[in-house]
């Protein structure tokens, strides 16, 4: 396995971890009372996923998938599954817009991916 791919999994990890944390044991902040402000978060985060993704699959010859179909894919399943987990996670739920926003954020971070490498 490629650095980028050991990388994207620790950071697929991480993520899941994330998830995994009761909303009630979320430290507070005065943005919590922008409603929006979640969306920044979750299209930040899976921006990232989005380069890491891309990255992988291009740099890994383990990975036969094509760039774009594969992390898009692997991306939005991963979000998916990442919503369904949080809905058994006290103070947590599973919401449809997450998963818009956490698809926004691979094909942004898929996007400047390909831009930085070519």
């Amino acid at each position: 396995m490629k650095p980028y791919t050991v990388i994207t999994i620790g950071y697929m990890l991480l993520i899941t971890f994330l998830s995994h944390v009761p909303q009630e044991d979320l430290p507070k902040s005065d943005l919590d009372s922008i409603d929006s402000i979640d969306y920044i978060f979750h299209l930040a985060e899976y921006s990232i996923l989005g380069f890491l993704l891309f990255r992988s699959i291009t740099s890994d010859e383990l990975l036969t998938f094509h760039p774009f179909y594969g992390s898009l894919l692997i991306g939005i399943s991963f979000a998916i599954l990442d919503e369904f987990h949080q809905s058994f996670v006290p103070g947590r739920h599973m919401s449809s817009t997450d998963v818009l926003f956490d698809s926004l954020g691979i094909v942004f971070g898929m996007f400047a991916s390909y831009k930085i490498g070519n």
